[in-house]
């Protein structure tokens, strides 16, 4: 078993502050499975399925993000639930052009590192909750080598 530096990082991880609303606060999510997409919906498109059960209960469950465009970085999906699959808060910020119900506004800032990416959100829903999360995209060499 790998220990210490040598230890791979999760394939997703994320760090999420909500100001406003019912569930306030920091949290803090990784995943085990891969769960960022780069290229997902076309040239230069992130895509990111984050799913953590092994938080906290109310914790941060579930995000997607959809980036039709790191060119159009004004322009993604964000879709967060806390708590229950079913019965827990969800939030949400939606500002593709083609959707046909907008919420809120935002941007998402792509920087490109050699494992993958960090993708940094910055908005506010719809009913007012403003989100800033940081999400780290892990891509293992050997899926990039392999899909050469």
């Amino acid at each position: 078993a790998a220990c210490g530096l040598a230890a791979a990082k999760p394939p997703a991880e994320v760090r999420l502050e909500l100001v406003g609303g019912s569930n306030p606060g920091v949290y803090q999510a990784s995943a085990d499975q891969p769960a960022c997409s780069q290229n997902l919906v076309g040239a230069g498109s992130w895509g990111v399925q984050l799913t953590d059960w092994k938080g906290p209960k109310a914790g941060l469950r579930s995000l997607q993000l959809l980036v039709p465009s790191a060119k159009a970085q004004d322009q993604f999906y964000l879709g967060l639930v806390f708590g229950d699959f079913f019965t827990g808060i969800a939030r949400e910020i939606e500002t593709r052009p083609a959707s046909p119900r907008p919420k809120g506004h935002g941007r998402v800032t792509i920087e490109p590192s050699p494992d993958g990416a960090t993708l940094r959100i910055a908005g506010v829903t719809q009913d007012s909750v403003a989100i800033t999360a940081t999400i780290a995209c892990n891509i293992p060499r050997a899926e990039k080598e392999s899909s050469r």
